[in-house]
């Protein structure tokens, strides 16, 4: 009687030992690819800035430079969106926050900030939605 009950004990602490070593593996995944979901986020929008300060600082233009921006703008957004999926609301607003800062200083420019060079201004435009948007990712990932 006694070796039963310790072969269904010992199986039952086994499986739940397991059941908890998949629920640690299954979170720690899902982290992980929220990390590099948040990277390439932030990847699309890095490039988009290089892109914006090419257009108002280098004064890149014409067919390749339309073609690159709108393909930069389009992995920003598809990005933005899986985050949407992966992430907390409000990481997701901070993402579109920050998307459609890229969008507007790559549609209409930086503005003015006097003194400033334009790829100065380019980074200061996007600047408080990226600390935001950074601040929030890391919040979101403790």
């Amino acid at each position: 009687m006694w070796t039963i009950l310790g072969v269904v004990l010992g199986g039952l602490i086994s499986f739940t030992g397991q059941f908890w070593q998949g629920r640690v593996t299954e979170r720690d995944l899902r982290r992980t690819q929220r990390i590099q979901h948040l990277i390439d986020f932030l990847s699309a929008v890095q490039e988009a800035e290089r892109v914006a300060v090419e257009h108002y600082h280098h004064h890149v233009t014409g067919e390749p430079w339309l073609v690159r921006s709108k393909q930069v703008i389009d992995r920003v957004w598809v990005a933005q969106k899986t985050l949407h999926m992966l992430c907390s609301p409000k990481v997701n607003e901070a993402a579109r926050a920050l998307a459609f800062k890229v969008r507007d200083v790559m549609r209409d420019g930086p503005g003015d900030a006097p003194g400033a060079t334009e790829e100065e201004k380019v980074w200061e435009y996007i600047r408080a939605s990226r600390k935001d948007f950074l601040d929030v990712a890391r919040d979101h990932l403790k």
